[in-house]
């Protein structure tokens, strides 16, 4: 059998919600399934819209150290980072000058880590409220045109967004009515910079998927599998759809095909 170099979406793939905890959990049968594919002399990899420092701790529980994240724009192979580009300079730093002007609440991130960085005390409250697992930073000094920003948190809602012409040339995601988050949305750009590192065969590329976000990828993979939680829109355009993540889904379709 030929190598193959699969490539896994986080949640609702990888991981699943534990409905007795409340925890996010990997599946045992993923897991045997992973250890299995990767003992076979597959490739294994992660491919999510995360960010490279939020990624770490699913990257430890499922034992897999090569990684596509922040929408395609980082790479990391054998747990080393190889890669992680910033939002298109020029873009980022015209519409965040032209958010702040506007006084809206505007948060970027210009590290790999969980910072969030503002201009103003007054900005930072009237930001999505991500204080949770992110810490806020104020700086006075911040001019958005000399940084690297890396995804940019804003309060703005869908009728709003006409305000900003340059939206619509930068990828973004709505995740909640008044919130707007402006990130990478490439994965299979960052599949193809690794397949180029690996000098593989893209034909030999399975993406594994069940949102939205893994509607890009899909289209371009040679090989796609939905999960049977997918999205409906997704199932439609998938090589295969196996069964829900936590019903054994990846271990299904991975004996389905003889991988392992």
């Amino acid at each position: 059998m030929n190598k193959k170099y699969f490539f896994f979406d986080v949640d609702g793939t990888l991981t699943v919600s534990d409905p007795s905890t409340q925890k996010t959990v990997v599946p045992e049968s993923t897991r045997q399934a992973l250890k299995q594919l990767k003992e076979n002399g597959h490739f294994v990899s992660i491919a999510t819209g995360r960010a490279h420092w939020m990624t770490r701790e699913v990257a430890r529980l499922t034992d897999i150290d090569n990684l596509v994240t922040d929408g395609g724009n980082g790479i990391v192979l054998d747990g080393q980072l190889a890669k992680l580009l910033p939002l298109d300079p020029q873009k980022a730093g015209a519409l965040c000058t032209a958010l702040t002007r506007d006084g809206r609440g505007v948060g970027v991130t210009l590290h790999d880590d969980n910072r969030l960085y503002f201009v103003s005390e007054a900005s930072a409250r009237q930001a999505p409220d991500f204080s949770s697992f992110m810490e806020y930073i104020i700086d006075e000094t911040l001019d958005f045109s000399k940084e690297k920003i890396y995804k940019i948190f804003v309060t703005i809602t869908e009728e709003e967004e006409k305000l900003y012409p340059i939206l619509e040339t930068m990828p973004h995601m709505r995740y909640h009515p008044n919130h707007l988050m402006i990130e990478p949305a490439d994965k299979y750009a960052g599949i193809t910079r690794v397949m180029e590192y690996l000098g593989g065969n893209m034909e030999d590329v399975v993406v594994f998927g069940d949102g939205w976000n893994d509607m890009d990828m899909f289209l371009k993979a040679p090989f796609s599998v939905a999960m049977g939680n997918a999205v409906s829109g997704l199932k439609d355009v998938a090589s295969f759809v196996t069964k829900p993540a936590d019903k054994d889904g990846i271990a299904y379709a991975c004996r389905h095909f003889g991988w392992i």
